[in-house]
Formats: C-alpha cells, structure tokens, sequence
C-alpha cells in the first residue's frame, strides 16, 4: 500500500471514531456559549498556527496547522510547503516539498508535546558543473531525485502565541539506490550511490526539523 493510501486510512479512522468530548467552535454549556479554548482552564488554544520550519530532508518549508476539537482539543492537521530555487556552490538547485498529515497532542491546550503521522513528496532537481562522467570525459550534468514516504514523528511545540517546535522521526519508504547525472552535450553518464552523499537510504530517510510561528484566533 502507497504511503499515501495508509495515511488517508489512518486519518479516516482517528477523525470518525475519535471521542469528541469538547469543541473550539460554538457550543453551550449550561446555556452559555463557550468560546474557543479549553474549557476547564478557560485558556485560548489558538487553533490556527503559522509559521516555517528548517531541518532534514526538506531544507525549509512553510507550515500551516489547525487544531481540531478532536479528542477534546488534541488532534492537528497540518500542512507544508515551499517549492525553492537556488545557486550553492555553482549548483543550481531546484526544490519542491509538500507534506500533509495529523498531529496527536498529549494534552488539550495544543502545546507540549506530540505524535504524528504524515505524507512526504519530495523532488530536487539539480545542474552540476565539472562532472567526472564514467567514459573519462567532464563536463557540466543534470540530476534529480524523487522520493515520496510515510513519516513517523514526535515533537513539542512551545509557547502560545509566538512559538517553536522541534521534530524528531522517520520516514519510511523506497528511496533510489543512487543518483544518475546525465550531460547536456554528450551521451555521457555517471552514478552516485545515495549512502555516499547523504544520510539517505534505500528504506527512509531520518528526520528533524526546527520551526517557530505564530498562533491565530
């Protein structure tokens, strides 16, 4: 099964059966509407969350999370983002990273720590100059690498208004075994297996990001 089919089936079953005790949204308690927030503290948990994060394997990415009133304010969609384009050391270097997926939090004031699961893209597209190519000529190449995995993570975010967070996890699916840059002018070719140039390996890739932004509503 498609990382992408087994995210959709997870997310299926925590958003039908989850217990959905309290609401952000309008509902009365007592005759009262309540307001958005966790009940029992009266504290706002600014459900919608803005911001970037910085790390491995995606570089950067904009983020954007909601959090659901899902097992009493615990439960987060989030999404990222953020197509790139830059010139590092005579590379030019062409990214593009789109990540959905839900974020379980331990408690109901949509901080501190949490789970999560979510549905990674990733593709780069690379022009490199001097290549040594295998038939002893050099001369300038193209490459890219595409990947798509099931990411397993854990993390803590901190603070309200103004915040970060830090994630740690994996990401489970089949990556190519190596890199294949071909010349511009020339039937030319050379290979470079993944483990040579990057934490990257044929059955995931690890993870870890930064990130700070800030929360709405």
């Amino acid at each position: 099964m498609k990382p992408l089919k087994i995210l959709l089936h997870c997310l299926v079953i925590l958003f039908f059966f989850g217990n959905v005790s309290h609401t952000v949204f309008a509902q009365e308690q007592d005759g009262i509407p309540a307001v958005s927030g966790n009940v029992e503290t009266g504290e706002s948990v600014k459900p919608l969350r803005i911001g970037f994060k910085i790390g491995a394997p995606s570089v950067f990415t904009l983020n954007a999370e909601y959090l659901t009133p899902l097992l009493d304010n615990r439960v987060s969609v989030a999404l990222d983002y953020f197509p790139l384009s830059a010139n590092i050391d005579d590379i030019e270097l062409k990214l593009n990273n789109f990540e959905f997926g839900s974020n379980v939090y331990l408690n109901n004031t949509g901080k501190g720590l949490y789970g999560g699961i979510s549905y990674f893209s990733f593709s780069a597209d690379a022009d490199v100059i001097d290549v040594d190519f295998d038939d002893g000529t050099f001369g300038d190449g193209s490459t890219s690498l595409k990947f798509n995995t099931l990411n397993v993570k854990i993390g803590g975010k901190f603070g309200k208004t103004f915040y970060f967070r830090i994630e740690v996890g994996y990401g489970f699916g089949s990556l190519p075994d190596e890199l294949v840059i071909n010349a511009k002018n020339t039937n030319a070719s050379t290979t470079e297996p993944i483990e040579d140039i990057s934490v990257l390996s044929s059955s995931g890739v690890p993870l870890f990001n930064f990130g700070i932004g800030f929360g709405f509503l």
